[in-house]
């Protein structure tokens, strides 16, 4: 086996793992609350109601996906630091929990 398959096999047992353990789910959880407590999503929520009303002359054609577009980069670029690196840590320390112990 060689390392490309062997990294995409670790890869994708580690997210089977993430899945299966509802460590997912938690982190889903622990990140949702956050970013409400920040108000990031308050700020989304304002950015969308802005792309709808900066196109109300085409807004029958507007669509959901249209305006996830618009905003997605903005959203993603907001997320504050400290959230980041504390979702980051906890992945990586999940990581670390399910790594094979190796007898090196």
């Amino acid at each position: 086996m060689d390392l490309t398959s062997e990294t995409t096999g670790i890869r994708e047992e580690l997210l089977r793992r993430f899945k299966e353990s509802g460590e997912r789910e938690r982190m889903q959880d622990i990140l949702r609350n956050k970013l409400d407590a920040s108000g990031w999503q308050d700020r989304v929520k304002d950015r969308c109601q802005r792309v709808i009303h900066e196109n109300t002359d085409a807004i029958d054609k507007l669509t959901v996906d249209d305006i996830a577009e618009s905003v997605t980069p903005y959203a993603r670029s907001s997320v504050p630091e400290d959230i980041k690196a504390e979702v980051l840590e906890e992945i990586r320390k999940f990581i670390y929990r399910s790594l094979p112990e190796t007898g090196d």
